[in-house]
């Protein structure tokens, strides 16, 4: 009898510790290796304050090569609405080196007030050391701006 009333505790006991260990460790080695690293991308504006005005500013990013880690291109984007110009998209564009693309496209509406902050942003996982860009880019009716951005490995 003693031996069944321990067995019962101990084996609940072997099963907690289980799933405590499961909960842990990563599912997959891809999961345990990945790493990720937001690179500030830059920063994109349309202000309508007087006109419309379309401002594009991208940096540098300089980190030594680590194979496997992937890098968030993140770049901040406003958009500024008054109502001296209506009937226009604005629209914002993010251009990752491996080509990936993040865009948001914003239709100005009469009499509703279409401001907007974000980030758009893609991921890049280089395969090795070198000089990658990204390209951002902004725009509205005829007025737009673009800058690109390098991300220098060693």
């Amino acid at each position: 009898m003693t031996q069944k009333k321990m067995f019962g505790p101990c084996a609940a006991a072997l099963v907690g510790l289980l799933l405590i260990c499961m909960a842990v460790a990563p599912v997959s080695a891809e999961n345990g290796l990945m790493r990720a690293v937001t690179v500030p991308g830059g920063s994109l504006l349309i202000d309508e304050t007087g006109g419309i005005d379309c401002t594009a500013s991208a940096g540098t990013y300089i980190a030594s090569y680590t194979p496997g880690v992937t890098y968030q291109i993140a770049v901040q984007c406003e958009y500024k609405d008054v109502n001296e110009v209506i009937g226009q998209t604005a629209q914002f564009r993010l251009e990752g080196p491996d080509g990936a693309v993040a865009t948001k496209s914003i239709t100005d509406i009469p009499l509703v007030n279409n401001d907007w902050e974000g980030t758009l942003s893609v991921h890049f996982t280089p395969d090795s050391p070198g000089t990658y860009h990204w390209d951002i880019m902004c725009s509205e009716g005829s007025e737009g701006a673009s800058s690109r951005g390098d991300l220098i490995l060693s």
